[in-house]
């Protein structure tokens, strides 16, 4: 029988993802082949987001948060620290594990009038998510955010990991998270908070932004998506 690893290489992407998603809790003796699958993954993940946000200002996007990039890949201390929050946290599902170790901080959030952005601008959006005025630009926070959020946790039993604004937030509209329930040994992760999207999983949710440019709340009303996004979309490879 072949292994997660080998029939992921093989273009089973999804179907050894659901296959992973459907072992609930993963066996240890499946551990090693399943991180292999949740790291590959992460590393593809990465090659996109490094693609888009190298030309994002090419569109004359602009950072909503000036001092934040729109990629900043992990580095050796970002590793170290995953290491031990692996430990502290008392376990993390995998894709987000390999997520933090290879992706890292990624932060779309943003002015662009050619993508149809607005966070500075105005008019503010109107109405509620999901719609042509929330495109949801990728975000996803690093080690150190979760590290951060850990130490403020008061009740570890129950803590939420905010890996992102919501789809309102990156408007610049009072909002909430997108969160992930932790501790978890499992391979995938549920994202909580994904406005029409009831359910998805961190690897899922990651396949939607790469098919739309980093923006996938534009796949809601794909007529009204701005021509130049066409540029930024591509078929996902993970």
């Amino acid at each position: 029988m072949s292994s997660y690893y080998a029939r992921y290489l093989s273009g089973e992407h999804e179907a050894v993802w659901n296959d992973l998603r459907a072992l609930g809790d993963i066996p240890e003796n499946l551990i090693e082949d399943a991180s292999a699958v949740a790291d590959e993954t992460m590393i593809r993940v990465a090659q996109h987001v490094a693609r888009i946000a190298a030309a994002l200002p090419e569109f004359g996007w602009v950072s909503s948060d000036r001092l934040v990039p729109a990629h900043q890949p992990p580095t050796e201390d970002d590793d170290d620290l995953v290491d031990t929050l692996v430990d502290k946290i008392g376990g993390l599902p995998l894709a987000l594990e390999a997520c933090l170790r290879r992706v890292g901080e990624v932060w779309f959030a943003g002015d662009c009038q050619v993508l149809e952005l607005t966070y500075h601008q105005q008019p503010a959006p109107r109405g509620a998510p999901p719609g042509p005025e929330y495109p949801d630009p990728l975000c996803l926070g690093n080690a150190y955010s979760l590290s951060y959020e850990w130490q403020r946790c008061e009740n570890p039993a129950d803590f939420v990991f905010a890996i992102s604004p919501d789809e309102s937030t990156k408007a610049n509209v009072t909002g909430a998270a997108h969160g992930i329930d932790l501790p978890a040994v499992t391979a995938d992760a549920v994202l909580r908070g994904v406005v029409g999207r009831p359910g998805i999983t961190l690897v899922d949710y990651l396949r939607e932004s790469v098919a739309w440019g980093g923006f996938p709340g534009f796949s809601f009303t794909p007529e009204l998506a701005p021509a130049a996004l066409i540029t930024l979309r591509t078929k996902p490879d993970f």
